[in-house]
């Protein structure tokens, strides 16, 4: 299972200090079905991938314990995605890129590429994004409370009030998964 922290750290910050990032206690267990209302115990880190618009960083992503029904929890900074190597600031670019400046995606992968002097991002890693967040346009229009009605209003409202990180965190605990999951 996946938790949300902000940091209020760049990756750059985050990466520089490494296991010595100031990683809060988890009190409760966020299982369905388990009660356990004590201190989470540390599990140790795994390394993830990050793809940012200037470089690659492999970052540690501290893990949790409940002892009482035996399962672990990641936690995970809100500058990522689960499952994603490329930044939050790296996908939602692309999808202001290309649904409020209308720019073709392919375009917005090579600057994307250009910017990070690296060539794996191509356009259908961008359709793959695209396609989710439309897909869960609906969800996101309801998180909003009926405040916004179509994409532009919404990529609008998240970009215009920098809102992006504290939006993926206060999403995911409003959903219970991220932006761009499968729905």
């Amino acid at each position: 299972m996946v938790k949300f922290h902000c940091f209020h750290q760049t990756v750059q910050e985050y990466y520089g200090r490494g296991k010595e990032n100031l990683f809060p206690d988890i009190i409760g267990c966020p299982f369905p079905g388990c009660h356990y209302q004590g201190r989470l115990r540390r599990h140790g880190f795994y390394t993830r991938n990050v793809l940012t618009f200037h470089a690659f960083f492999r970052i540690f992503i501290q893990r949790y314990y409940c002892k009482s029904c035996k399962h672990t929890v990641s936690l995970l900074p809100t500058f990522l995605l689960p499952y994603f190597q490329y930044s939050l600031a790296c996908i939602f670019y692309s999808l202001f890129r290309n649904i409020i400046n209308r720019l073709p995606l392919e375009q917005i992968a090579q600057k994307i590429n250009q910017l990070s002097q690296r060539t794996e991002l191509s356009h259908q890693h961008l359709v793959f994004y695209k396609k989710r967040f439309l897909e869960n346009l609906p969800l996101i229009i309801g998180f909003f409370s009926s405040a916004v009605s179509e994409p532009e209003s919404v990529v609008r409202r998240i970009f215009q009030g920098r809102f992006l990180q504290p939006f993926n965190l206060q999403y995911f605990q409003f959903q219970a998964h991220h932006f761009l999951a499968k729905s």
